[in-house]
């Protein structure tokens, strides 16, 4: 009775969906067959292997193929079926919600006349015509000093130092001598006192020799201008010779600043222009100066032209000596050219990687591409080559498809030879030793292009060396969302790149550092002039990517891991650099301190 019930059951069951069905098609006209006559057809569009299953991929992460339907293991988002019209496999397509999740915005390539930006490493100096050199006039002896020390401010004519001199005594006596028979002899007289002038003793103290009628021991030695000393080389009991230096002092009220300009951008500079700078000292602060001399010649070695401006220091905040970064503003004699927003540009030198949206795509689709760099012009870069006048490039969301890129093995920053199958991500059917043979092959390759891990010193490596453990102390602080410490890490980091000796290098590497550190300078000290957590993030990206290529590229001992977060800066990702295999995330420390990966071991 109970196996006859179920009969009973499942017959009803069938009767029921036979009469659904029969209603519905009652009800809709037939609209099911249409339906089903749509899917048929767009599984007759859609991609199949070999065996002629359908492939599904994930519309942000297009490197995955499953031949069923399902859930992306990487993100979670619903897998879609690859369209068979996807023929150029270096297009992204991607949903409408998937454009929306990953914030992407784009921007049309323009045409206008740039506003150059030409930026200028450089420091402080004193004006040389505002330094006096304080010298003996005659030999003697030094008997008391006023001013011991450097750095004391004087005035003009202010007592530094008092002198005995057997020549200068003599010298007192002709004076009085011509003075008692100056009515017969005024030639005498006058010569007499210019002697004296000329020794640097001033018009009040011969005045006083004369109408006292006595010889002084020993006479004044007085500032001959206002302003700071800077040396002191005598001290009380000191024999000096005629000629013999005892102090400089330097007027400070304006001083120059010194500029280094590379070889490509002194058509940009002008005598005249104005120049904006910033140093250390004073976060936020700009200063303006006014470029007074541009150096004709070009230093073979470096490459650079001297470009001296002046600036007004009536306050005394600016110091000599101290590190400026300036910039100089002006429009390219070109007339107009396609420009993009800075951040379009995945920059990787001078040929970097941008991504298009593709105009006719019946999806949203992008294309990673190749583009030749002109000069940044302020927000911009010039574009040579790569790109044509209306096209949409992105302009947020843009690292997001170039992680994507990098798992997909396409076009990306940090493969430029799509296709070695290096960077593709886990579908289960790669062969992990060939992926770490081809993976070591590029780094070797890469080596061998640029020829400097051959070419470069050690030496050169233990202080860059030096200057990357600055750098992960300054990850260490983030981590900690230490954003006081973080600063100061950045000043130090800083500071050791100055102790990186370029000079080391042969002239092909030592122009490649050059740029390297120039953008280096720039990045971190954007950071050190932040105090605030999350600006001092956003700025440590940069950084960190210039640190990466400089690693690549020049090597330094031991293992580092380059690391990605792809929820870093608000969803846009970023990368930084650790010596620890273990994740702790520099940008999400407080939340998702272990959010992240290795996508690549270098190892010199």
């Amino acid at each position: 009775m109970k196996k006859e019930f179920n009969y009973k059951q499942i017959g009803k069951t069938v009767g029921i969906l036979l009469a659904g069905l029969f209603l519905g098609w009652l009800f809709f006209g037939g609209s099911a067959r249409e339906d089903a006559t749509d899917i048929d057809q767009h599984i007759e569009e859609t991609h199949t292997d070999e065996e002629g299953n359908i492939v599904y991929t994930c519309s942000m992460h297009p490197q995955i193929r499953q031949n069923e339907p399902g859930n992306c293991p990487i993100c979670g988002m619903e897998l879609i079926p690859v369209d068979q019209e996807e023929q150029d496999e270096t297009v992204f397509t991607m949903t409408e919600a998937a454009v929306k999740l990953a914030e992407i915005q784009t921007t049309r390539v323009e045409r206008r006349i740039p506003k150059l930006e030409v930026r200028l490493p450089g420091r402080i100096a004193a004006d040389e015509r505002r330094i006096s050199s304080i010298t003996a006039q005659f030999p003697g002896r030094i008997e008391e000093l006023f001013v011991d020390f450097t750095g004391t401010y004087v005035e003009e004519g202010e007592k530094l130092a008092t002198i005995y001199s057997p020549e200068l005594i003599s010298a007192q006596q002709e004076l009085l001598e011509a003075a008692r028979n100056k009515q017969t002899n005024p030639g005498l007289y006058e010569s007499t006192r210019r002697k004296l002038r000329l020794w640097g003793l001033p018009e009040s103290e011969i005045h006083r020799i004369e109408s006292s009628g006595e010889v002084s021991d020993t006479l004044p030695i007085v500032a001959t201008r206002s302003g700071y000393v800077t040396q002191k080389n005598v001290d009380a009991k000191d024999y000096v010779d005629e000629g013999t230096v005892m102090y400089k002092v330097a007027d400070l009220s304006t001083l120059w600043v010194l500029f280094d300009v590379y070889e490509t951008d002194i058509g940009a500079i002008d005598q005249g222009d104005s120049v904006d700078f910033t140093v250390r000292s004073y976060p936020g602060k700009t200063f303006e100066a006014k470029i007074t001399y541009v150096d004709p010649f070009i230093d073979p070695e470096s490459r650079t032209a001297r470009v001296r401006a002046e600036v007004e220091n009536a306050g005394g905040e600016l110091k000599p000596d101290m590190l400026a970064r300036g910039t100089v503003s002006g429009t390219a004699d070109e007339g107009e050219r396609l420009v993009v927003p800075t951040s379009a540009v995945m920059w990787t030198g001078k040929r970097s990687v941008v991504f298009v949206r593709q105009p006719d795509a019946e999806v949203p689709s992008f294309e990673p591409r190749l583009v030749t760099l002109g000069q940044r012009a302020g927000g911009y870069y010039v574009i040579k080559e790569g790109l044509e006048e209306g096209e949409q490039v992105v302009t947020h969301g843009n690292f997001k498809l170039d992680s994507a890129a990098q798992l997909a093995d396409n076009l990306s920053m940090m493969n430029r030879e799509p296709g070695n199958k290096i960077n593709r991500a886990g579908d289960g059917h790669e062969d992990m030793e060939e992926q770490e043979t081809a993976r070591s092959k590029q780094i070797d390759s890469q080596a061998e292009i640029s020829g400097t891990v051959a070419e470069v010193p050690q030496a050169f490596r233990d202080q860059l060396k030096q200057a990357i453990g600055e750098y992960l102390n300054l990850k260490d602080a983030l981590v900690e969302a230490n954003s006081e410490e973080a600063s100061q890490q950045a000043e130090r980091f800083l500071s050791q790149l100055e102790n990186v000796d370029m000079s080391l290098l042969d002239a092909a590497p030592r122009d490649r550092w050059r740029k390297l550190l120039e953008k280096l300078n720039q990045e971190a000290g954007q950071l050190a002039g932040q105090d605030e957590l999350d600006s001092q993030r956003e700025a440590f990206f940069p950084v960190s990517e210039t640190l990466v290529k400089s690693v690549q590229e020049f090597g330094i001992e031991g293992m580092l891991y380059y690391q990605y977060c792809p929820m870093a800066l608000g969803g846009d990702g970023a990368y930084w650099l650790s010596e620890e295999e273990e994740i702790r995330n520099p940008y999400l420390s407080e939340k998702m301190r272990d959010c992240g990966e290795i996508i690549q071991e270098i190892k010199n």
